[in-house]
């Protein structure tokens, strides 16, 4: 993207990202980690308390020991493996054990309620030793067992104590997890809001700007073209326009007199001036005149069955001279008398009539130029609406859309603890997921990429095929062309939106239920048919009111678009009858 304001918006929505992305980093570690200090918390607590069950077993095994007054294998055994796993523990959890998956990692309050229970638990560790010793006398083994018997109550009130430090360490570090995640949670959250603020907010403005100025485009070129249809009107109106004609043709005068049957009696020296029978002997009859000038033998009959019946006749004719030029006459051929002679009153209009085709000419160039012009403005608006339509959709799915996309990422990235945050959380993705689904929306309406790769049948495909998922219509595309050949870019576009167009009218105005749209062709043609079966209207009261002068309607922008390609526009439609579009374009002025 070339525009500055979505660079800059690019930036900052790149800092807020990696602020999210390390704030999601460290709740991640920090969880992981205390994932694995619950791990270890739990095996320490599991180890202490176990230690307390040991400690019991020991006193019991050395009271059956002092009880049996005999030597039991089984038991010495059973006490010697308890004494074992139980100093193995003890140390463990003051110095760590790989082993037994023991850190030593204590805290100083714990340390200290260790050394209160040292000296119980030495007592108790040596005078288990001593009943092991193979030998002892009764005396001895009575003493040892007191000892074991007296210290074990003491053990087991400071292991409580230290079991239950264990678990309230243990979830004092749960809480403050909890509060930590809270932390980066509502931090995540605080960016998110500042990345609505200061990325989508002005995104969505500058892009509302851009679809204006589209807007006020559209509706330029609309108007421009409106203009063109009134001077294609002026042109009509500038062939019947005398008003620079500035010459006054002569008076009417005496030509000619002739006979019924057409035969000269007098020509005028100033017919014969115009004629320019100078050296050759003119023409003995009106009729043989007229023959040569070029005019048909009926209007010849007519004209002398008109005179027979003594009526006057009067009009323009065009005459050939000697050399071979044009002369004009307004003339008016009078029957005197019946059976009488008939005379040929006319003047020379000839600089009159050409100065005419003069103006017609001149005006016919003038307004031709302007029209050239208007239509190459014309283009120059459509190319630069189809442009800005391709920057602000490459702009809204390469920009806005990809940050949506990343922000829905980071959404579902967040695991808040809470269960009313977490409600929250689901509603905030599924309106981003709404969201981004709308700019695709929007992007693909403005300019389908698959128009520009895959062209014109793959776009208008498409378009059809999500019209028919969104729309209560059932839109179909049908493609009998069966050619793979890419058109000029321009024609391309300018028939996809006229489908667009098409398609749309018939949704939004016809309330049609079903919309076809085939493509056809032949060897010099493409054919494109749009048919619905909605309401229709009647075209003829329409187009005699003027109501398709507008340029803001739909079907003068078809025709204009259809123009602009050289193509060939016919609507056919009536009240409830539904309504078929025909677009014929030329393939041999494309290829």
């Amino acid at each position: 993207m070339n525009n500055p304001q979505f660079k800059r918006l690019e930036y900052l929505y790149l800092t807020a990202l990696g602020c999210i992305a390390l704030s999601i980093v460290i709740s991640q570690v920090l969880i992981q980690t205390s994932i694995e200090d619950q791990q270890d918390d739990a095996r320490v607590i599991n180890v202490a308390g176990r230690q307390r069950m040991l400690s019991q077993k020991i006193s019991k095994l050395a009271l059956e020991i002092e009880r049996a007054k005999f030597d039991d294998p089984n038991v010495r055994s059973e006490l010697r493996e308890a004494l074992e796993l139980w100093e193995q523990s003890h140390t463990g959890l003051l110095q760590g054990d790989e082993q037994q998956g023991l850190k030593g990692q204590n805290s100083r309050l714990i340390l200290k309620m260790f050394g209160e229970i040292d000296a119980p638990y030495q007592v108790m560790r040596n005078n288990a030793k001593m009943l092991l010793r193979p030998g002892i006398s009764d005396s001895i083994s009575s003493l040892a067992v007191a000892e074991v018997l007296q210290n074990e109550s003491t053990f087991l009130s400071g292991m409580d104590a230290i079991v239950f430090q264990y678990d309230r360490e243990a979830r004092a570090k749960v809480q403050k997890l909890k509060k930590t995640e809270y932390y980066l949670f509502f931090v995540s959250l605080f960016i998110i809001l500042l990345e609505l603020i200061f990325v989508f907010r002005p995104s969505a403005i500058n892009i509302r700007k851009k679809v204006l100025e589209l807007r006020q485009s559209e509706e330029s070129s609309k108007k421009m073209a409106n203009e063109l249809a009134n001077l294609y009107e002026e042109l009509g109106k500038s062939y019947q326009d005398l008003e620079a004609v500035n010459i006054k043709p002569e008076a009417p005068s005496l030509y000619a007199k002739m006979d019924r049957k057409g035969e000269f009696k007098h020509l005028s020296s100033t017919f014969l001036r115009i004629m320019e029978y100078e050296d050759q002997k003119p023409p003995n009859n009106f009729t043989a005149l007229l023959r040569q000038s070029g005019f048909n033998e009926e209007f010849i009959t007519g004209l002398v069955a008109l005179l027979a019946e003594n009526k006057n006749w009067s009009g323009e004719l065009r005459l050939i001279t000697e050399p071979g030029d044009f002369v004009w006459l307004e003339a008016f051929i009078v029957p005197v008398q019946p059976g009488g002679e008939i005379k040929i009153i006319a003047r020379n209009i000839t600089e009159f009539k050409e100065a005419k085709m003069r103006s017609r000419e001149l005006n016919k160039e003038r307004i031709e130029k302007s029209v050239q012009e208007q239509q190459f403005r014309s283009s120059l608006i459509l190319q630069g609406q189809e442009e800005e339509r391709k920057r602000l959709s490459q702009e809204l799915h390469d920009g806005v859309g990809q940050m949506m996309s990343a922000m829905k990422l980071l959404l579902e990235a967040l695991t808040p603890s809470s269960k009313h945050m977490k409600v929250k959380l689901d509603d905030a993705k599924s309106l981003m997921k709404s969201i981004i689904q709308e700019v695709r929306r929007v992007s693909f309406n403005l300019t389908p990429s698959s128009l520009e790769d895959f062209g014109l049948i793959a776009a208008v495909s498409k378009f059809c095929d999500e019209i028919d998922e969104v729309a209560k219509a059932k839109v179909t595309f049908t493609n009998e062309t069966r050619f793979i050949n890419r058109l000029d870019v321009a024609i391309e576009t300018n028939i996809y939106r006229i489908v667009q167009e098409a398609v749309n009218n018939a949704i939004k105005y016809a309330k049609a239920n079903r919309i076809d749209v085939v493509f056809t062709h032949d060897v010099n043609s493409l054919k494109i048919l749009i048919e619905d079966d909605g309401k229709g209207f009647d075209i003829d009261r329409l187009q005699q009111s003027g109501h398709f002068e507008n340029a803001g309607h739909g079907i003068f922008n078809m025709r204009e678009r259809t123009a602009y390609i050289h193509g060939t526009f016919n609507i056919d439609t009536a009240p409830q009858k539904g309504t078929r579009i025909f677009i014929t374009l030329s393939l041999d002025k494309n290829d």
